[in-house]
């Protein structure tokens, strides 16, 4: 009974054509999106093909020695690998604090107050701070700065600056508004993808808010455009490695990303500088 259960199973009889498909690339480490997106599948049909690989080929199937797996062809492992890369790969946005340097004109300052308990003017004051995304308003002696979800997106790389720096300091979310969740977003990230939200930050003092507010201008005109560039070519690399393990899977290939013009539009009209 016991030499019964240790003889081996082969995957290519047991599964249907589609199930080993997603069962080989799960098995390699891609994710569900990622399965999804070479396939032409729903995430949720990949979801219902690996329940059935796991009912034919039993618990752990990934990792177990006693079943047969067939070779994944050469370019399917050179695309996989390519988006696993890319998946360790951290950003760094140390160049960043050269905005700091040389003189540049400051808007107009101004700050926040969030209320502690609701009322009319505290309503006024989010609603305004929404309409104008990034800006800073001047309203009392709390201080808090107030991101728009898209703006949030793309001037990511400026608030971790300053929060690093300790200009800034997250506070919550702001559930007032939906998030930004362009169809796109899977690609630029490994990580399971929920949208960015607004949100809010504190800041220390009215200096912190003139420095706050020169700072991101100055990130939007010098730093945007090669922000932008470096986040069309991960999104880029990413989409390639798809289309090949798609080509290789018999099937159509995913739709292409935005070009690095749409990007760059898409970036200015969401933080108001288009």
């Amino acid at each position: 009974m016991a030499s019964e259960r240790q003889k081996p199973i082969d995957a290519r009889l047991k599964l249907a054509n589609l199930e080993l498909q997603v069962a080989l690339l799960a098995r390699a480490g891609l994710k569900r999106w990622e399965i999804a997106t070479a396939l032409g599948l729903q995430q949720g049909t990949v979801k219902s093909q690996l329940e059935r690989v796991a009912n034919k080929l039993g618990p752990n199937w990934k990792g177990r020695p006693d079943i047969i797996w067939p070779e994944l062809e050469e370019e399917v492992l050179h695309a996989i690998k390519s988006l696993q890369e890319q998946n360790k790969q951290e950003i760094n946005f140390n160049y960043a604090r050269m905005a700091m340097e040389g003189s540049i004109s400051p808007d107009e300052a101004a700050i926040l107050q969030l209320q502690g308990v609701p009322s009319p003017a505290g309503t006024a004051y989010l609603r305004r701070a929404r309409a104008v995304q990034w800006h800073l308003l001047l309203l009392g002696d709390g201080r808090v700065l107030h991101v728009g979800a898209a703006p949030r997106f793309w001037i990511k790389p400026a608030l971790t600056f300053l929060a690093d720096s300790k200009y800034i300091r997250y506070l919550h979310s702001d559930n007032g508004d939906d998030p930004y969740r362009p169809w796109w977003l899977p690609y630029t990230t490994g990580g399971r993808v929920r949208g960015t939200k607004a949100a809010y930050y504190k800041l220390g003092d009215a200096s912190a808010g003139d420095y706050v507010s020169n700072y991101l201008q100055a990130w939007l005109e010098e730093e945007l455009v090669d922000y932008v560039t470096r986040l069309y070519s991960r999104i880029q690399q990413r989409w390639l490695a798809l289309s090949r393990i798609a080509r290789n899977a018999g099937r159509k290939e995913p739709e292409p990303p935005p070009t690095q013009e749409e990007l760059l539009l898409e970036a200015r009209q969401a933080l108001g500088t288009s």
